[in-house]
């Protein structure tokens, strides 16, 4: 079964007051969802509370991450995204 992911609707600029109804069709896409679940870990040593930072893309780049995340206690981390989409994953701690 798909899951279904909403398409944006942007709606400019409206007074509050100005009592004039907008009409805005919503509307949805099909995609397949993921559930990414995984474990921190450097050198045999659990990264606790720190900061999974995700890119859609494999490459290497300077543009910002398209998901951030964080590890728990445990270092489990998880993010949910769309099936068929090279990730690419980096740890952030302090």
């Amino acid at each position: 079964m798909a899951n279904y992911k909403p398409v944006v609707r942007t709606i400019g600029a409206a007074s509050a007051a100005s009592g004039i109804v907008l009409p805005a069709k919503l509307s949805t896409t099909s995609w397949v969802l993921l559930l990414v679940r995984g474990t921190a870990v450097f050198s045999n040593t659990i990264l606790r509370s720190g900061a999974v930072a995700i890119w859609k893309s494999t490459a290497p780049t300077t543009a910002e991450p398209s998901e951030v995340t964080f590890t728990d206690a445990n270092a489990v981390y998880g993010i949910s995204t769309k099936a068929g989409v090279p990730l690419r994953f980096k740890f952030y701690a302090k």
